[in-house]
């Protein structure tokens, strides 16, 4: 079975998320040439804006709705905060877009879920808790059938499409809900009297191919359930890393220190184990409330090892928990990665400190990788583990 994730209203959602104060209200998330409304909350799509309409059309519609220039910053982070996501649930992930996913689940511990309706349920929930965003979730046997699902029950929506049901999913859909079905080829199944995506599959394949040419064929067949396409993991190194976790709120800066360490640390191995190095940190704090606060920093040479962040990262944290706000989540993300080979050492850097960091740095990775990632780690770290609240510290030395 594959699974295809959608975030609802994406550029909006991201919007809404940084500024709280936009929930509930009409928004309209335009692009960089301020004519197109790139996203919409659902309560502007209420009134019938929809998704690359002219700004201007939108405003005739709904004269009241909050406009606002996509943060595409801000969109890559919460991006790659749903792909880490992912990632910890399914090992096998294709990115679509930055909005969308494809999961194998056959690649899951433990193959296929049982309860593909619970698992999908159980996996919306986890990604809103840690990234307050909502998805909508489709799970086929085909990408196809996959994402149809996804989009049958928008926003928020859950749809379990197996082989006993396809018959009559497909006789629910338009056909002009296929994908793949643009404006010219919805023009050729009108002409063809082709209603439902069920009468699609009805169709002779000499058919289809003079219709839709080959695609045609390969579509029929994946509506059926035929899996003819893979779900395909990016070969490309990612552009970020990050992760962040969800907790009862709280003022103890020890704690929120604690995570930002663990989250350090599961960083910082994935990207050695791309050989990669990173340029830029970024830290966020989030309260109950859905209130956001960040953190940049930018490395004076591109880093490989915790020690080299720790203090970049600390100094993101003590910026933000100034605030007097009651936080229930840290993140951490990594970005600007670029290979190993590609970055010249700094000639303001003591070059026996880089040696023994990276010596230490490279010992932690051979315990992780035999023995887990939680096999070794800082002691401020360990609360998160064990919540248990430590006033010790130490660092490793060669």
């Amino acid at each position: 079975m594959i699974a295809h994730l959608d975030a609802d209203s994406f550029f909006a959602s991201v919007l809404v998320r940084k500024h709280p104060n936009l929930r509930g209200k009409p928004l309209l998330a335009v692009g960089m040439g301020g004519g197109c409304v790139i996203a919409a909350s659902y309560e502007a799509k209420a009134y019938g804006v929809k998704t690359g309409m002219r700004l201007r059309d939108a405003r005739i519609l709904v004269p009241s709705a909050i406009e606002m220039p996509a943060d595409f910053r801000e969109t890559g982070i919460a991006s790659a905060q749903i792909e880490s996501a992912l990632k910890d649930i399914c090992p096998v992930v294709e990115q679509m877009s930055i909005d969308e996913w494809f999961l194998d689940l056959s690649s899951r511990v433990g193959g296929i879920p049982e309860n593909p309706d619970l698992w999908a349920k159980e996996t919306r929930e986890k990604i809103l808790r840690e990234t307050d965003l909502s998805m909508s979730v489709g799970v086929a046997p085909s990408k196809l059938l996959a994402k149809m699902a996804s989009e049958y029950r928008k926003p928020g929506g859950i749809t379990v499409v197996e082989k006993r049901n396809i018959e009559q999913f497909l006789k629910d859909r338009p056909a002009a809900a296929i994908p793949g079905i643009g404006r010219q080829r919805s023009m050729k199944t009108d002409a063809a009297g082709i209603v439902t995506a069920w009468d699609f599959t009805q169709r002779t394949d000499e058919h289809l191919l003079r219709m839709c040419g080959k695609q045609g064929i390969e579509m029929k067949r994946e509506l059926l359930g035929q899996r003819l396409f893979p779900v395909r993991e990016d070969t490309r190194p990612p552009q970020s890393i990050s992760r962040c976790r969800t907790f009862r709120a709280t003022t103890d800066k020890d704690l929120l220190k604690a995570h930002l360490l663990k989250h350090l640390e599961y960083c910082t191995m994935k990207m050695r184990r791309q050989h990669l190095v990173c340029r830029d940190l970024f830290v966020h704090l989030r309260t109950a409330e859905y209130a956001y606060a960040g953190a940049h920093r930018r490395f004076e040479q591109p880093c490989s090892t915790a020690s080299q962040m720790l203090p970049c990262a600390l100094s993101a944290l003590e910026e933000l928990s100034h605030h007097k706000s009651r936080w229930n989540q840290v993140g951490l993300a990594l970005s600007g990665l670029r290979p190993v080979g590609m970055t010249q050492p700094s000639m303001f850097e003591d070059p026996m400190t880089m040696m023994n960091d990276e010596r230490v740095q490279a010992a932690l990775d051979e315990i992780q990788t035999r023995f887990g990632r939680d096999s070794v780690t800082r002691a401020t770290a360990l609360q998160v583990q064990s919540g248990t609240k430590l006033d010790l510290d130490f660092s490793l030395a060669e």
